[in-house]
């Protein structure tokens, strides 16, 4: 087993190798109630990640404008924050910074739990990524059929649609109209100035201001 410890500040990753699927599980029953860690496995490789209040911040931003454009579109969305989703037929399992049906919601609505092999992976993913981990997660990602995903390294937020072959650069969410990677990064940079204390009165005001451009 090869071990990796990093620090920062933002946060601190452990990656780890020669992981089996079964200690992946035992360590997700041991910190199923623990907030402060996110595990991502691929076929024995493992990365354990806490993430510190920058990381969080930026995630609840994001939260906070989907649901505020949610709302303004009626367009009805369940999000799962950092639900585990995992399958052992690919021995792949993440844990997202955030996560969220919107088309596929009713496949899903009133599920306790979300078993990928024979239901919808989230139709958006949220990876707030201010250090890279040594995993290729959009290689993960793919693997499990999630159609989108929003990465943000703390500058600049990018969104990637899933084609055959891979994740390929949108200007604007599929998922979502309306929500541009122009807008999203414009939004996150206004509440890092902030301090991540954006009124919800400014997100529902962004919101429209999106959707007025788009029907121009």
């Amino acid at each position: 087993m090869t071990t990796t410890v990093r620090e920062t500040v933002i946060e601190t990753r452990c990656e780890l190798s020669n992981i089996s699927w079964e200690t992946y599980e035992s360590l997700l029953r041991d910190y199923e109630n623990s907030g402060a860690l996110r595990f991502t496995y691929d076929k024995g490789e493992l990365v354990i990640m806490s993430p510190l209040p920058e990381h969080e911040g930026y995630t609840r931003l994001i939260e906070l404008s989907l649901a505020a454009l949610a709302d303004e579109l009626d367009l009805p969305i369940l999000g799962l924050g950092s639900t585990t989703f995992r399958r052992s037929d690919l021995e792949r399992g993440f844990e997202a910074d955030a996560a969220f049906y919107v088309q596929n919601l009713e496949r899903v609505r009133g599920r306790s739990t979300f078993d990928l092999q024979s239901g919808p992976p989230p139709d958006l993913v949220v990876e707030i990524e201010i250090t890279r981990s040594a995993l290729d997660k959009l290689d993960l990602f793919a693997a499990f059929g999630a159609p989108e995903v929003w990465r943000y390294d703390g500058s600049r937020l990018e969104i990637r649609v899933l084609e055959v072959g891979g994740y390929l650069v949108a200007a604007e969410s599929r998922v979502l109209p309306g929500a541009t990677a122009e807008a999203l990064t414009a939004l996150l940079a206004e509440g890092r100035e902030s301090q991540f204390v954006v009124p919800l009165r400014r997100m529902r005001e962004w919101a429209r201001g999106l959707l007025e451009e788009v029907g121009k």
